[in-house]
Parts: C-alpha cells; sequence; structure tokens
C-alpha cells in the first residue's frame, strides 16, 4: 500500500532542503549546483511515484476521504515551490546583467587599445 502523506513528506523536506540552498546570498558554488540539481532529480522521481499511485484504485478511495487534506498540502508545496523558481529566475536575471555589463567592458576596453595603437 502506498502512503501518500509519508511522499508527501517527503517531497516537502525536499522542497525546503532546495529552499535552504536558495537562500544563500551570493553566487552559488559548484557544491551547491550540484546538490540542487540532485535534490530536484530526486524530487522528480518522488513525483514520478505520486502520479503513478495517482492513478490507481487506491488513490480513488484516498480521495474520497481526504482530497481536501491532499490539496492543502500540494498547495503549499507548490506555492514554496513557486519561490524558490521565482528566486532562481531572479538570480539567471541579475548574472544575465552582469554579464552583459561585463561584455560591454570587454568591449570598451578591446575598443581602447585598438585606438593606442
Amino acid at each position: 500500500m502506498f502512503n501518500v502523506e509519508e511522499m508527501l513528506n517527503k517531497i516537502e523536506r525536499n522542497t525546503d532542503k532546495i529552499a535552504e540552498i536558495l537562500a544563500f546570498h551570493g553566487r552559488l558554488n559548484s557544491e551547491q549546483i550540484k546538490e540542487l540539481s540532485n535534490l530536484y532529480d530526486k524530487r522528480q522521481e518522488m513525483l514520478d511515484e505520486l502520479k503513478k499511485w495517482y492513478k490507481t484504485e487506491e488513490a480513488l478511495i484516498y480521495f474520497k476521504k481526504d482530497k481536501d487534506k491532499f490539496d492543502k498540502r500540494i498547495t503549499s508545496i507548490t506555492e514554496k515551490d513557486k519561490k524558490q523558481l521565482d528566486n532562481i529566475e531572479k538570480r539567471a536575471k541579475d548574472l544575465k546583467s552582469k554579464l552583459k555589463e561585463m561584455n560591454k567592458q570587454k568591449s570598451v576596453l578591446i575598443y581602447s587599445e585598438g585606438e593606442g595603437k
């Protein structure tokens, strides 16, 4: 028998670990990025298991009595995910902006060196 509560707890703990890493201000190091990748891979495996269970007769019985409870848990998890995705998007925009500025400075430097000849 599939233990949906246990699976939701695992998914939520995984989500919280991801949030802890993303809460780090500043640039993430390669170890943190690797850990994020591993956590997202594990999370996908858990979601796949949940999806498989969702299509079973057992799930139909569960939802007849505990649908609201399940919905609240999933909503909580997805709200946390949204915050994390917003964080990742902000970091990506910041890095893009920094990279753009570095390219501008590089272009100016190359142009300046060319004029000095």
